[in-house]
C-alpha cells in the first residue's frame, strides 16, 4: 500500500466524509416520471464485498474471480449466437446492437444505465457522501470493483489521490503551469475548449509505469499492475488539467488536497461568489452531476473511441484524448451550448417569462414541422441523470429563473409530442444541467462539455484497467464494401431459391 505523504491525515478525511447509510435507501422520484419515493433494497456488490482499504488490493482480490468467469463463460457457451446482425443494422451504426463488451457500465431498456448492476438512483442513494451527494472516489471503487465502498475505503482512495497529485506537480504546477500549462499557452484563441483539452492530455504521456515495466521485461499477466499506476496518477491530477484549460494560467497557488470536486472547484477559480454558501452548494452539484454522468454504454461515441484506443495503446492519457472531440455533440439529443441557445431562442421570441400559452403556441410550431428541440429524444423512459439532476435543482435553486424555463418546457412540450406523434419524448440531462451550471457562474457551455468529459473518465478509466488485467484483445471487426455486401446477399438469396438468377443480374448492373 503507498504511504501517505500529504498535508492531509486519512483521519482527517474521514471526518470530511459521512458514514455510509444502510444500504436499503429511499429515493424521491419515480423513474418513469414523477413518481412515489420508493424503497431500494440492493445487494450491495455481485459477489462478496472486498474489505480492503487499499483499492489495488481489492482489485487483486476481483481479477482471478473475474478471469474465472470469463473461462467458465467461453467454455460452455462460445459457439452461443448473441446478436443477429442485419443489413439495415450494418448501415444504421449497429444501433442497439450488442456487440461489445464493457465490465462497468451498461444500458438497461427500461432503467437507463447501470453501474455495475446499479440503477443511478441506487448508486445516487447508496454511495458514501460528502454532504448530500455521493463522492466521486466512491463512484470509481464501484466502477473498478463492482462494490458500493465504505466509509474508509472511499478515504483511503481520496488520500491516495492527494499523494499521487502531489508526486506528479511538473505536469500542472511547476514553472507557470507545468508541462500542461506551458503547452496551452501556446494554442491560439479559437482553439476549442474540448481542444484544449485534447491537447492537454496528449501533453502527459502518462505511461511512464508502463513503458518501465516492457524495458524489464514483465510478463503480460502482471501489465494491468503498471497501467493501473498510470491511470491512478491520470485521473488523479485530471481536476487540475481541466483547471488548466480553464483558466490558461498557473495553477501555483492551489490547495491540491481535498477530493476531486474541492480540488476542481480551486483550479476553476471564481466561479461563484461564496455568498450563502453557493460554492459549497456548487460543490455538491458537481458531486452529483459527475455521480450520474461516470460512464456510459461502450456504444457512445466517446466512450467507444476510449475504449478501442485504451485497449490498443500503452498510455491512458492518449486513450482519453482519442475520445475527448467526440464530446463536444454529446448525448444526440444535444449539447449543454444547443440546450441553452434554444432556451435563448424561445427568449428572443417570448420574453424573458414567457407564459404558458405563449410556450404552447411558440413550441407547437415546432411540433407541427416535426423539429425536435434540442435536449429532448424519444424514449419510452425518463433518464433517471435527468430525474436526479431536476430533483437537486427543485430542492436546491427552485427560484432560479432559467431552470424554472427549463422544467416549464420540459412540463409543455411532453404532452403536445405525446398527442403529436404518439410516442414518448423526454427531456435529457443537459436540459436540466445547463441551465443548472449557468446559475452556478459556468456561463460558457462548451467548457461545460468538458466537465461532462471528466466525468466520464472515471468509467474509461475503470474499463481500460479491466481491459488490461483479463488482456482483452483490441476490436478488430472485418468491412466489405457496399457492392461486395449486394453480392454476398444476392448469392444467398439464389442459393435459397429466393429471385431467380436473371433478377439478380439485373439488380446488380
Amino acid at each position: 500500500m503507498l504511504k501517505i505523504s500529504t498535508g492531509i491525515t486519512k483521519r482527517q478525511i474521514y471526518s470530511r466524509i459521512p458514514k455510509s447509510r444502510n444500504y436499503a435507501a429511499t429515493v424521491t422520484g419515480g423513474i418513469t416520471g414523477i413518481g412515489q419515493p420508493q424503497t431500494l433494497k440492493v445487494s450491495r456488490t455481485r459477489g462478496t464485498p472486498s474489505t480492503r482499504t487499499d483499492l489495488k488490493e481489492a482489485l487483486l482480490e476481483k481479477i482471478p474471480l473475474h478471469y474465472d468467469l470469463l473461462r467458465k463463460f467461453r467454455t460452455r457457451y462460445g459457439n452461443s449466437v448473441v446478436s443477429h446482425i442485419t443489413v439495415n443494422d450494418l448501415y444504421q451504426g449497429l444501433k442497439g446492437v450488442s456487440t461489445a463488451v464493457r465490465e462497468t457500465s451498461e444500458i438497461d431498456p427500461k432503467l437507463g444505465v447501470k453501474y455495475r448492476g446499479l440503477t443511478i438512483p441506487e448508486v445516487v442513494a447508496l454511495l458514501p457522501r460528502r454532504g448530500n451527494s455521493p463522492c466521486p472516489e466512491a463512484v470509481f471503487w464501484l466502477l473498478l470493483t463492482g462494490d458500493i465502498p465504505s466509509h474508509e475505503q472511499t478515504a483511503s482512495l481520496t488520500a491516495d489521490w492527494i499523494s499521487r497529485r502531489q508526486r506528479r506537480r511538473e505536469w500542472w504546477a511547476e514553472k507557470g503551469g507545468g508541462i500542461v500549462g506551458t503547452v496551452l499557452k501556446t494554442l491560439p484563441e479559437n482553439v476549442s475548449p474540448l481542444g484544449r483539452l485534447c491537447v492537454a492530455l496528449t501533453t502527459l504521456r502518462a505511461d511512464k509505469h508502463m513503458r518501465d515495466a516492457l524495458k524489464i521485461g514483465a510478463t503480460t499477466h502482471t501489465h494491468w499492475e503498471y497501467t493501473y499506476e498510470d491511470c491512478m496518477e491520470l485521473l488523479a491530477t485530471l481536476p487540475t488539467i481541466v483547471g488548466l484549460v480553464s483558466q490558461s494560467k498557473s495553477l501555483d497557488h492551489i490547495s491540491d488536497e481535498g477530493d476531486w470536486v474541492d480540488l476542481l472547484l480551486d483550479c476553476l477559480g471564481n466561479v461563484a461568489a461564496d455568498d450563502k454558501g453557493k460554492k459549497s452548494s456548487l460543490g455538491e452539484f458537481l458531486r452529483l452531476y459527475i455521480t450520474v454522468n461516470a460512464d456510459e454504454d461502450s456504444g457512445s461515441p466517446g466512450a467507444h473511441m476510449t475504449q478501442i484506443l485504451g485497449y490498443s495503446t500503452l498510455d491512458p492519457s492518449q486513450a482519453l484524448a482519442a475520445g475527448v472531440m467526440a464530446y463536444a455533440d454529446e448525448p444526440q439529443g444535444g449539447s449543454m451550448l444547443q440546450c441553452m441557445d434554444f432556451q435563448a431562442k424561445l427568449q428572443n421570441a417570448l420574453g424573458c417569462e414567457p407564459t404558458e400559452t405563449a410556450m404552447k403556441s411558440y413550441l407547437g410550431l415546432l411540433v407541427d414541422r416535426e423539429i425536435l428541440p434540442s435536449g429532448y429524444k424519444e424514449s419510452e423512459f425518463c433518464d433517471p441523470r435527468y430525474m436526479m439532476l431536476r430533483n437537486f435543482a427543485r430542492e436546491r435553486l427552485p427560484d432560479a429563473p432559467q431552470i424554472k424555463l427549463s422544467r416549464s418546457i420540459s412540463k409543455v412540450l411532453i404532452p403536445m409530442l405525446k398527442e403529436a406523434k404518439s410516442k414518448n419524448t423526454w427531456p435529457e440531462p443537459n436540459a436540466i444541467a445547463a441551465p443548472i451550471f449557468q446559475y452556478y457562474g459556468l456561463r460558457d457551455m462548451e467548457f461545460n462539455q468538458v466537465l461532462l468529459c471528466m466525468s466520464r473518465a472515471l468509467g474509461a478509466v475503470a474499463s481500460i484497467i479491466w481491459a488490461k488485467a483479463i488482456n482483452a484483445p483490441v476490436e478488430r471487426p472485418r468491412s466489405h464494401s457496399t457492392y461486395t455486401y449486394v453480392e454476398t446477399q444476392h448469392n444467398v438469396q439464389v442459393k435459397t431459391k429466393k429471385y431467380p438468377v436473371e433478377d439478380v443480374k439485373r439488380f446488380l448492373k
